[in-house]
């Protein structure tokens, strides 16, 4: 009681501690979410939240799950989404800025001319348009505007939606057109060009490849490397930070022992499998397989081979043995064998009693009473199916869909499907649901042509290493881990013990990379501001079915690319410059003593080639390949003067111009214009990207996911 007594005494000590720790927590939170839970990133300055971002990615998410008919989303498709939601906030925010400095809008009657005047948008005629009649809605899209206030909460919210999505391609065609007003090529370029074009050659000439050069025949310095970035270095411009990764990958499969145990345990299951009751065989697969049971009817095509001809060649009760089927073993009992439709098609009118709640006061007596009662109306022919559904349905969306369920796959249909199979196509039927909320009234209006088909009890063992196999990969993981700290040192190892490493390029959001679907976990540790090039990952990723082991290599800013990042890249290329240096110079040698184009063959060792009617206009120089530089060379050149040598793509060539002629396919200036203005339109494409360029994007994705 002292001690009691004493809390009581002093609580007001208690109550203001609480009170001055509740006001920290609150200034602390308060000041926690001005600086932020990290925002998911700023677009020239406008925030984009992660509330905001959430939303809308919650939004896309509901939407596929609609539109895709499922409830779970792979992970793939997942981040897909979000990036798509990314990538829209990105080019919305850019443009908008653009839109509102020339002064873009859409004019109110700008918009009604799009809803029910002469240029109605396609968005809306996609959306407003009798799908049996083929008539635009007018009416509907009027109904729509004047009684806007009055529409409820989901049709407001998609209203909204598409007419924001038809003023912003509204706006978009605008800005697209006002760019493309700006290219144009003038008339004395396009009739440059056709003169060109207007012109064919035929040449004699020589190439000497590369490949004739030995690689010791030249040494690379580094003077030659320096040559080679100056003179390309845009073509190593970096728009997104990237990192350098290096990996080893540790499979995770079963040994010798892990595949005779589970083949043990295969044939232990069979064994007992066999002696199963009809009553039991379902509680036994659920309980013995890796996947649950499946009651589907299936084609025997659509079971894995070799399953598919076992199952068609057993009966009605058959067993099938154990057998591998890719990573998984299978055995299998053929429950049912029957002609069944593919898909399946219904109306229903939907009864419900009072456990629905909302406005709907009738028990089940009576939700049971009136559904017998629509059936009888309905078979009696005093009122169309269709009028039933107007006069008796609860469903909300009755008047959009008339009761038409939609075809649907066989199994597709639920606690209705089996049902709706043994209802003759026209019968009507009632069913009670299985929540008890009421009962359907359904209507089988459609069934395609039948098939043979099959119910098939499966039990599956994946074929997979076992805890003590995974463990023992893991700690080799680990184990190399901890002793290779640094990327050198990973190096050196790995070669020692003729582990392969793996090398790829990453940026920030990047989803893959080689060899792994899932590379979310190593991307997200490689951009960590506390992870530098040369670092060896502390931690053991997993993903499908592996261990990785990471290091960081090198680390990519935005920009440009240092020429030690490229050097390994570009080494080809230097060691040809190279080649193409001394080639020149033994041509240039023999040219200059005298010798003629023959002559000059012959010491370079290869033969004179023909070439006719070289064009302009021509994609490849005949066997050669792409050589625009030494095809335009050859159109260009006067007759019988010796050319070269000249650095093409495959080789040195020098030639000689023979005759010259006309093209009688040479495009006239006008069709150069043309196609060089669809060219430009094409060019309208990388508007986003031109945009991006010139912006300041923040993406921090890489924190959240």
């Amino acid at each position: 009681m002292g001690i009691i007594g004493s809390i009581r005494k002093h609580s007001w000590i208690a109550v203001a501690v609480v009170g001055v720790a509740i006001v920290a927590f609150i200034i602390g939170d308060l000041t926690k979410n001005n600086r932020g839970i990290p925002d998911m990133g700023k677009i020239n300055g406008s925030t984009i939240t992660y509330q905001r971002f959430t939303e809308l990615t919650e939004e896309m998410e509901n939407n596929y799950k609609r539109q895709q008919g499922v409830n779970q989303i792979p992970a793939d498709v997942e981040y897909q989404l979000r990036d798509q939601v990314w990538q829209t906030l990105v080019g919305e925010t850019l443009t908008d800025e653009q839109f509102e400095k020339l002064g873009l809008t859409v004019s109110p009657a700008e918009l009604n001319d799009m809803y029910v005047g002469t240029f109605i948008h396609p968005y809306l005629r996609q959306s407003f348009t009798d799908p049996k009649t083929g008539e635009y809605q007018t009416q509907a899209i009027q109904y729509y505007v004047d009684n806007f206030e009055n529409l409820d909460t989901m049709q407001r919210m998609q209203w909204v939606e598409l007419e924001k999505a038809v003023k912003t391609d509204r706006k978009q065609q605008k800005y697209s057109s006002l760019i493309s007003r700006g290219m144009y090529m003038p008339t004395a370029i396009a009739k440059q060009m056709a003169d060109l074009s207007s012109k064919v050659s035929n040449a004699i000439a020589m190439n000497v490849t590369y490949q004739s050069v030995a690689d010791d025949e030249i040494t690379l310095t580094e003077e030659d490397y320096q040559k080679y970035y100056n003179k390309h270095k845009a073509e190593f411009r970096l728009r997104d930070e990237m990192r350098e990764l290096n990996y080893i990958v540790y499979p995770i499969v079963p040994t010798q022992q892990d595949l005779a145990d589970i083949q043990a345990a295969v044939e232990k299951t069979w064994e007992e499998f066999q002696q199963q009751t009809p009553e039991e065989l379902i509680f036994f697969v659920n309980a013995e397989s890796d996947h649950s049971y499946d009651s589907t009817y299936r084609k025997a095509n659509e079971f894995a081979s070799p399953m598919d001809s076992a199952i068609m060649a057993a009966g009605e009760g058959s067993f099938i043995s154990p057998r591998v089927v890719g990573n998984e073993w299978m055995m299998a009992k053929v429950l049912n064998v029957a002609n069944r439709p593919d898909s399946l098609r219904a109306s229903a009118i939907y009864i419900f009693n009072d456990k629905v709640g909302g406005n709907i006061t009738r028990g089940d007596e009576q939700a049971k009473l009136l559904a017998d009662s629509v059936v009888n109306i309905v078979r009696s022919g005093a009122m169309t199916f269709e009028e039933a559904v107007t006069k008796y349905s609860d469903d909300p969306q009755k008047a959009d869909n008339n009761g038409d369920m939609q075809w649907q796959l066989d199994g597709n249909y639920g606690f209705l499907n089996e049902d709706i199979i043994n209802t003759p196509e026209g019968g009507v039927f009632v069913v009670k649901h299985p929540n008890e909320v009421g009962y359907f009234v359904v209507k089988v209006t459609g069934k395609t042509t039948p098939h043979r088909k099959y119910r098939v009890a499966t039990i599956t063992r994946t074929i997979a290493a076992s805890e003590g196999t995974t463990r023992n990969i893991y700690n080799n993981a680990n184990r190399f881990a901890g002793n290779n700290r640094t990327f050198a040192e990973m190096t050196a190892t790995a070669q020692a013990e003729n582990l392969q490493m793996r090398n790829a390029m990453a940026t920030s959001m990047s989803y893959s990379i080689p060899g792994i679907n899932n590379a979310r976990s190593i991307v997200q540790w490689a951009f960590n501001e506390k992870t530098n090039a040369g670092d060896v990952a502390d931690q053991i990723f997993e993903a499908d079915d592996m261990y990785i082991v990471a290091a960081l290599k090198d680390i990519y800013k935005v920009g440009y690319a240092t020429l030690d990042q490229i050097r390994p890249n570009i080494e080809n290329q230097v060691r040809i410059e190279k080649k193409a240096e001394l080639l020149k110079a033994r041509i240039e040698e023999a040219k200059n003593a005298g010798a003629n184009l023959n002559a000059i063959a012959t010491k370079m060792n290869v033969t004179l080639d023909t070439l006719d009617s070289i064009s302009f206009n021509d994609y490849f120089l005949g066997k050669y390949g792409m050589e625009p530089k030494v095809q335009s060379s050859i159109v260009a050149a006067e007759p019988n003067t010796l050319v070269g040598p000249i650095q093409g793509a495959n080789g040195v060539y020098m030639f000689m111009v023979t005759a010259k002629g006309e093209n009688p396919s040479a495009p006239d200036p006008a069709a150069i214009r043309s196609q060089k203005q669809q060219s430009f339109m094409q060019g309208l494409r990388n508007i986003q990207q031109v945009l991006k360029d010139h912006a300041k994007v923040v993406d921090q994705r890489n924190k959240f996911f």
